[in-house]
């Protein structure tokens, strides 16, 4: 038994260690977007917005009457229903109502893509994924967006325009929104998700930056850093 004892305490360390390491799981920014497994979505005759990393770890989003989307395909976050990250708008857009077409431009917005429950799949969600990969975006989901916005008051929540009964707003930062200093997020997906569709959420497959001012023409500036996926506490 006493020999048996160091490779006992060394199989719980190792199971520690391991336990330790899926515990949260970063999104990288601070690397080549094209090839870390970030996709590009643009619009058609829309200029296209731009996102650059810095040194720092931070990602730039910058827009001058233009939109655009990246998104990444989440991987072993099965249990990581906590999603925190820090941004910054550095320079706003005049306030616009999000929750109708064409009027809904926005500094900057994170988006969670879940997948669509075997209810909700049929003829529309295929014909959306056909329209989405043409575009070159993420098939059809349910997704929450987290968007920064001056036009609405923070927690807000309400219908995404463009998702019918497939998306969600939920507004962070609104008109208090200080401009030019760093805001630190923590969100409970799960909570989240019940809240807006109801039920137990399936683990996210996509996570989503986009920037958007095409409707106003005018220029924003924002960024995004330290994008982390966490378990969340036990009670």
């Amino acid at each position: 038994m006493i020999g048996t004892k160091p490779a006992l305490v060394l199989s719980l360390l190792l199971t520690g260690l391991t336990n330790i390491a899926t515990a949260s799981v970063r999104v990288p920014l601070n690397v080549d977007m094209d090839g870390s497994g970030w996709k590009h979505v643009n619009l058609p005759n829309v200029p296209a917005a731009r996102f650059a990393p810095q040194p720092d770890g931070a990602l730039i989003a910058d827009t001058m009457g233009a939109f655009g989307m990246i998104y990444y395909a989440l991987r072993d976050i099965d249990r990581l229903s906590v999603l925190s990250w820090r941004w910054r708008v550095d320079r706003p857009l005049p306030p616009t109502d999000a929750a109708r077409k064409g009027g809904d431009d926005r500094p900057l917005a994170l988006h969670v893509w879940f997948p669509l429950p075997p209810s909700a799949t049929g003829f529309w969600s295929r014909l959306g994924d056909g329209v989405a990969q043409i575009l070159g975006a993420p098939p059809a989901g349910r997704v929450i967006t987290y968007m920064w916005d001056g036009a609405h008051r923070s927690g807000e929540s309400f219908k995404n325009p463009h998702l019918a009964d497939h998306g969600w707003i939920v507004v962070r930062r609104g008109t208090d929104a200080p401009a030019g200093s760093w805001v630190m997020e923590t969100i409970d997906l799960a909570a989240d998700y019940e809240r807006l569709y109801g039920g137990t959420p399936p683990p996210p497959i996509y996570l989503a930056i986009s920037a958007d001012s095409d409707d106003t023409g005018e220029k924003s500036r924002a960024a995004i850093a330290d994008i982390v996926f966490t378990a969340r506490s036990a009670p």
